[in-house]
């Protein structure tokens, strides 16, 4: 009986149309290869966070390397959390390859960031990792990052060049830039910043140039009457020093 059985299904099986197998082993297929890569991108990747060094000071801008198993499109969220657990906004980043070097845009400001240890929590795709830094005052001194956003708008003739001196002399440290002349609202577009300056200004956003070289500059053209507040008599009363500069 069983022998029967046997022959009876091996003979109705055979009569059954290759082209019909073949159909149904093509439609099966992609299913199967699609099953398989789904359940591989539901597995959380591996991640690391390694900073670049394990103190900053103030002036630098953290750098760190984000290395992941497997790169699935989509983007990290970090937060930066200080001692007191008070965590930052989400910061996006995209990771593109397995290992990403990260430099934060702007550099560690003493009005922001307090000295202590930091925290960099970062989520991804299902996977979790962090790292920590220490970030200590050695006596560094550098140009607000609003800065940068006013001179940007002087360089495209948005802002006059009393406006932006105005904000360096409210905003930068006077050690690093002293503007030795008062500007108030009937001065301030009396101020003169020669034109060739613009490119070195230029050079400082775009990072070719640091913090200490411009403000270097911008201090020593203050001093030496360089740049100036004009006066009916074409010079700044406060710096004898601005004769024949127009």
């Amino acid at each position: 009986m069983r022998a029967n059985f046997i022959t009876t299904f091996t003979v109705r099986y055979s009569t059954v149309p290759m082209a019909l197998v073949i159909a149904l082993a093509l439609a099966l297929t992609p299913y199967t290869a699609y099953a398989s890569q789904a359940h591989a991108e539901s597995v959380a990747p591996d991640m690391t966070i390694s900073i670049g060094k394990s103190t900053y000071h103030y002036c630098e801008n953290l750098t760190y390397v984000v290395t992941v198993s497997n790169v699935t499109g989509g983007t990290a969220i970090a937060h930066i959390i200080d001692e007191e657990q008070k965590k930052s906004q989400p910061i996006p980043i995209p990771i593109e390859m397995h290992e990403n070097m990260i430099r934060a845009p702007f550099p560690f400001e003493k009005s922001i960031f307090p000295t202590g240890t930091y925290w960099i929590n970062m989520t991804y795709s299902g996977a979790n990792a962090s790292a920590t830094f220490d970030l200590q005052d050695d006596g560094r001194i550098c140009i607000p990052v609003q800065i940068k956003q006013i001179a940007a708008s002087w360089l495209s003739g948005t802002f006059s060049d009393g406006f932006f001196i105005d904000a360096i002399s409210k905003s930068v440290d006077p050690s690093l830039i002293y503007v030795p002349f008062e500007i108030n609202q009937n001065t301030i577009y009396d101020i003169r910043i020669p034109q060739w300056m613009k490119q070195s200004t230029y050079w400082w956003i775009t990072g070719e140039i640091s913090d200490h070289e411009i403000a270097g500059a911008f201090d020593y053209m203050l001093e030496s009457g360089i740049i100036y507040r004009q006066t009916d008599s074409g010079q700044s009363k406060d710096d004898a020093g601005s004769d024949g500069h127009t």
